[in-house]
């Protein structure tokens, strides 16, 4: 157990310094730009290697945290305003604008009203003129409600958003990755005994981007000189792997 927790610290450090780097280096204007499939090997890599200790030591929840402990993985369609060419901050009001896309996540549970868990989202559907937005994140979560077999959690995540501007890469546009801090909130009401649907909101804060200015839908310049706020809602369902 000793050398599990010292294998995920060293993963942590690694992965969280490697990702730093990589997210500084990663925004680009116009059509300078680091190969995506590259970041987005890296980051998987990343990921594993912070998750492996993890799964080790959810493999037997029930010694590692009296009984207590669960892990659940599972799936969702998103819907999100990402706050680039949107007339509102609304999540469902951005006309052309509004990205669609899966998401996949797991949630680890060692004890029954806290946790952690890691998304991985990709907005690669309807955006006008290639527009594309997707997020890798992770964090803790806390039940703060329970209503008969309903759990309602609030969630707190940090990692890196990805986005693409529309008609990249003409000039004018831009494509590049930048730091997330991301609350939210989610419920979730199990129908089966390992099965439950999941809904989920996240407002998520990209305090460092800087963009080119855009016309939104009603043809108002917006300028993007204070950061970016997506936001927007998932629904899916999540697979109990271990745990009561």
């Amino acid at each position: 157990m000793h050398a599990i927790r010292f294998f995920g610290i060293a993963c942590h450090i690694f992965a969280v310094q490697e990702g730093v780097n990589r997210l500084h280096a990663g925004k680009r204007i116009g059509s300078h730009a680091v190969p995506e499939m590259d970041v987005l090997k890296r980051i998987g890599l990343y990921f594993t290697l912070l998750f492996l200790p993890t799964v080790l030591i959810a493999q037997n929840p029930q010694s590692a945290t009296g009984g207590e402990g669960s892990l659940r993985a599972g799936g969702e369609f998103s819907t999100f305003n990402p706050d680039y060419g949107c007339p509102n901050a609304s999540p469902f009001q951005c006309g052309g604008n509004q990205l669609l896309g899966p998401t996949l996540f797991f949630d680890l549970d060692p004890r029954a009203k806290w946790g952690a868990e890691g998304e991985a989202r990709w907005l690669d559907w309807h955006g006008s003129g290639g527009e594309k937005m997707s997020n890798y994140l992770m964090g803790g979560h806390y039940r703060v409600w329970r209503y008969q077999r309903t759990d309602f959690w609030l969630k707190m995540l940090l990692g890196g958003g990805w986005f693409t501007t529309p008609n990249y890469p003409q000039a004018g546009t831009l494509k590049g990755s930048y730091f997330a801090m991301v609350p939210g909130a989610s419920v979730e009401y199990p129908f089966t005994r390992r099965f439950s649907l999941r809904g989920d909101y996240e407002y998520q804060i990209w305090p460092s981007f800087v963009g080119p200015p855009s016309y939104n839908s009603a043809g108002v310049l917006v300028q993007h000189n204070n950061g970016l706020t997506p936001n927007g809602f998932s629904v899916g369902v999540s697979y109990r792997i271990l745990g009561q």
